[in-house]
Protein backbone atom coordinates (compact mmCIF):
# COMPACT_ATOMS: atom_id res chain seq x y z
CA UNK A 1 0.00 0.00 0.00
CA UNK A 2 2.81 2.42 0.86
CA UNK A 3 4.54 1.64 -2.42
CA UNK A 4 1.27 2.27 -4.27
CA UNK A 5 0.82 5.67 -2.57
CA UNK A 6 4.42 6.66 -3.26
CA UNK A 7 3.99 5.86 -6.95
CA UNK A 8 0.66 7.63 -7.06
CA UNK A 9 2.06 10.85 -5.58
CA UNK A 10 5.18 10.59 -7.71
CA UNK A 11 3.05 10.41 -10.87
CA UNK A 12 0.81 13.27 -9.75
CA UNK A 13 3.73 15.60 -9.06
CA UNK A 14 5.55 14.47 -12.18
CA UNK A 15 2.62 15.52 -14.36
CA UNK A 16 2.46 18.93 -12.69
CA UNK A 17 6.15 19.48 -13.24
CA UNK A 18 5.86 18.94 -16.99
CA UNK A 19 3.58 21.96 -17.39
CA UNK A 20 4.86 25.50 -17.31
CA UNK A 21 2.91 28.62 -16.50
CA UNK A 22 3.55 31.21 -19.20
CA UNK A 23 2.36 34.77 -19.70
CA UNK A 24 2.01 36.61 -22.96
CA UNK A 25 1.04 40.21 -23.67
CA UNK A 26 -0.50 42.15 -26.47
CA UNK A 27 -2.07 45.49 -27.27
CA UNK A 28 -4.06 47.21 -29.96
CA UNK A 29 -5.85 50.49 -30.51
CA UNK A 30 -9.27 51.41 -31.85
CA UNK A 31 -10.14 54.44 -33.94
CA UNK A 32 -13.53 54.93 -32.30
CA UNK A 33 -15.04 54.09 -28.93
CA UNK A 34 -17.77 51.77 -30.18
CA UNK A 35 -18.98 48.33 -29.17
CA UNK A 36 -18.43 46.98 -32.67
CA UNK A 37 -14.85 48.21 -32.95
CA UNK A 38 -13.82 47.14 -29.43
CA UNK A 39 -15.28 43.68 -30.08
CA UNK A 40 -13.57 43.41 -33.46
CA UNK A 41 -10.13 44.62 -32.37
CA UNK A 42 -10.19 42.54 -29.17
CA UNK A 43 -11.12 39.43 -31.16
CA UNK A 44 -8.39 40.05 -33.75
CA UNK A 45 -5.74 40.65 -31.08
CA UNK A 46 -6.69 37.70 -28.90
CA UNK A 47 -6.94 35.36 -31.90
CA UNK A 48 -3.44 36.39 -33.02
CA UNK A 49 -2.01 35.90 -29.51
CA UNK A 50 -3.52 32.41 -29.36
CA UNK A 51 -2.41 31.31 -32.82
CA UNK A 52 1.09 32.84 -32.67
CA UNK A 53 1.81 31.08 -29.39
CA UNK A 54 -0.06 27.83 -30.16
CA UNK A 55 -2.34 28.31 -27.16
CA UNK A 56 -5.40 26.12 -26.78
CA UNK A 57 -8.41 27.69 -25.06
CA UNK A 58 -8.49 24.82 -22.54
CA UNK A 59 -4.96 25.80 -21.40
CA UNK A 60 -5.81 29.42 -20.56
CA UNK A 61 -5.77 30.03 -16.82
CA UNK A 62 -6.95 33.65 -16.92
CA UNK A 63 -6.86 36.82 -18.99
CA UNK A 64 -6.56 40.40 -17.79
CA UNK A 65 -7.76 43.12 -20.15
CA UNK A 66 -7.02 46.77 -19.62
CA UNK A 67 -8.20 49.74 -21.59
CA UNK A 68 -7.56 53.43 -21.50
CA UNK A 69 -10.16 55.61 -19.79
CA UNK A 70 -11.35 57.02 -23.14
CA UNK A 71 -12.91 53.63 -23.97
CA UNK A 72 -16.25 53.55 -22.17
CA UNK A 73 -18.67 51.78 -24.52
CA UNK A 74 -17.69 48.13 -23.96
CA UNK A 75 -15.57 45.74 -21.89
CA UNK A 76 -12.86 43.91 -23.86
CA UNK A 77 -13.48 40.86 -21.64
CA UNK A 78 -17.10 40.77 -22.77
CA UNK A 79 -15.90 40.72 -26.36
CA UNK A 80 -13.63 37.75 -25.61
CA UNK A 81 -16.48 35.94 -23.93
CA UNK A 82 -19.04 36.56 -26.69
CA UNK A 83 -16.82 36.58 -29.78
CA UNK A 84 -14.40 33.75 -28.89
CA UNK A 85 -16.48 31.70 -26.49
CA UNK A 86 -14.22 32.11 -23.45
CA UNK A 87 -17.10 31.35 -21.12
CA UNK A 88 -15.21 28.98 -18.79
CA UNK A 89 -12.11 31.18 -18.47
CA UNK A 90 -11.51 33.77 -15.76
CA UNK A 91 -11.58 37.18 -17.47
CA UNK A 92 -11.01 40.54 -15.85
CA UNK A 93 -11.22 44.08 -17.25
CA UNK A 94 -9.57 47.11 -15.70
CA UNK A 95 -8.74 50.71 -16.62
CA UNK A 96 -5.21 51.91 -17.36
CA UNK A 97 -3.97 54.87 -15.30
CA UNK A 98 -4.16 58.29 -16.98
CA UNK A 99 -0.53 59.08 -17.79
CA UNK A 100 0.40 62.21 -19.73
CA UNK A 101 1.48 61.29 -23.25
CA UNK A 102 0.19 57.70 -23.09
CA UNK A 103 -1.43 56.01 -26.05
CA UNK A 104 -5.14 56.81 -26.52
CA UNK A 105 -7.91 54.27 -27.19
CA UNK A 106 -5.67 51.34 -26.28
CA UNK A 107 -6.64 47.82 -25.24
CA UNK A 108 -4.02 45.64 -23.57
CA UNK A 109 -4.13 41.91 -22.83
CA UNK A 110 -2.17 39.82 -20.33
CA UNK A 111 -2.90 36.13 -20.89
CA UNK A 112 -1.68 33.45 -18.47
CA UNK A 113 -1.69 29.85 -19.70
CA UNK A 114 -0.23 26.44 -19.01
CA UNK A 115 1.91 24.69 -21.57
CA UNK A 116 3.76 21.42 -21.91
CA UNK A 117 5.81 22.73 -24.83
CA UNK A 118 9.26 24.22 -24.53
CA UNK A 119 8.13 27.65 -25.67
CA UNK A 120 11.38 29.53 -25.18
CA UNK A 121 9.89 32.99 -25.41
CA UNK A 122 6.26 33.82 -26.00
CA UNK A 123 5.45 36.01 -28.97
CA UNK A 124 3.93 39.28 -27.83
CA UNK A 125 1.49 40.83 -30.28
CA UNK A 126 1.19 44.58 -30.77
CA UNK A 127 -1.17 45.85 -33.45
CA UNK A 128 -2.49 49.09 -34.91
CA UNK A 129 -1.29 52.17 -33.01
CA UNK A 130 0.21 49.96 -30.28
CA UNK A 131 2.94 48.59 -32.57
CA UNK A 132 5.54 50.93 -31.07
CA UNK A 133 4.87 50.05 -27.42
CA UNK A 134 7.54 47.32 -27.48
CA UNK A 135 10.71 47.04 -29.52
CA UNK A 136 11.10 43.29 -29.15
Amino acid sequence: MIKFLKNLFKNIFKSYNTEKIISVRGATTVANDSIKEIENKTKILLTEILSSNNIQIRDILFVIFSSTSDLTSHYPATAARTQLGLTETALFSTIEPNIDGSLDKCIRILLIFKSKSNLAKPKYIYQEGAKNLRND
